[in-house]
């Protein structure tokens, strides 16, 4: 702590008065203090060879030839700025390992197998306290699930209509939607880390109550996935026609996908004419808000092939 901030952590005990020489994590602004400083402080790095999130340091290195010049770059900015990392938690040539509670790897990124072991052995909710604790769960995982707004639509409703504990009803329907979910979180996809400037495909699809967009990469002649988005449809959204609801799906993954959208060209494949409806100079309303917001992202629109065999 800088000398004259001390005072200001100042907290009454039976011994005395006492303040803080040391940031605590128990202050109010330290998590966003701490995160300014090492942000600051690893500007130079941080994209480039590692990533720091609060306390969270990961050195990425490319090749072996890099490993000592990186570690030493790291280390020259920890003295620099008088910080003591912890021996204890020190890992060195990682192939795979734990961050922000996914396992990540040179290949992509795959759940933490504890979170999907939570939700498979969940039983069937039996209060609303149970389902809201499902939605959250799942909630963490929705980037890994495909049409996840769609498949939680169920549980939705149920949080929706229970005002009270006593309105609480599990229906047949969230039964089968639980039962599904579970099948799909034994099986969840791991997610392909894009390369820089690298081409990234989108597809778009949009339900009754759901709209649904998947930004996918392509290696050796494979379309992987690197990031699954959905979300369900508010009041009058719902009535919107369907080329609306998948210009809003468009809108809402760049919305979601920014760094994406900023980073590569878009591809947005699609057998229908959103580019031509786009467009259009006599377009107003939404449609016009929404052409503004995307005209800022390089988004090209292909035609959907036939798919042999």
């Amino acid at each position: 702590m800088a000398e004259e901030d001390e005072e200001k952590t100042a907290f009454i005990t039976s011994q005395g008065i006492f303040c803080y020489t040391k940031m605590s994590f128990g202050l109010k602004n330290a998590g966003a203090t701490y995160q300014r400083l090492v942000d600051r402080a690893f500007q130079k790095q941080i994209g480039r060879n590692s990533e720091v999130y609060v306390d969270d340091l990961v050195i990425k290195i490319h090749t072996e030839e890099e490993i000592i010049r990186d570690i030493a770059e790291t280390f020259k900015t920890l003295r620099q700025i008088n910080m003591k990392p912890n021996p204890k938690k020190y890992t060195f040539r990682m192939k795979e390992g734990m961050f922000l509670g996914y396992k990540v790897n040179a290949e992509g990124m795959k759940v933490c197998p504890n979170k999907a072991y939570v939700v498979l052995s969940l039983p069937s909710s039996g209060c609303l306290k149970d389902v809201q604790k499902l939605n959250g769960k799942l909630a963490s995982l929705n980037r890994f699930l495909s049409k996840s707004a769609e498949k939680l639509l169920p549980f939705f409703k149920i949080l929706k209509k229970c005002t009270k504990k006593g309105d609480f009803q599990w229906t047949r329907e969230a039964g089968v939607a639980f039962k599904q979910m579970k099948k799909l979180i034994a099986e969840l996809p791991m997610l392909t880390a894009p390369k820089e400037k690298e081409e990234l495909i989108m597809y778009l699809a949009a339900a009754k109550e759901a709209i649904i967009a998947v930004l996918m990469t392509e290696r050796g002649g494979k379309q992987l996935p690197v990031y699954f988005v959905s979300r369900a449809l508010r009041g009058p959204e719902i009535n919107y026609t369907p080329m609306e609801k998948l210009v809003l799906a468009l809108l809402s993954a760049s919305r979601r996908l920014k760094r994406y959208f900023q980073a590569h060209i878009i591809v947005v494949i699609t057998d229908q004419p959103i580019k031509q409806l786009l467009s259009k100079s006599e377009i107003s309303g939404r449609m016009l808000k929404w052409k503004l917001e995307l005209e800022g992202y390089d988004i090209q629109y292909r035609p959907r092939t036939s798919i042999k065999g």
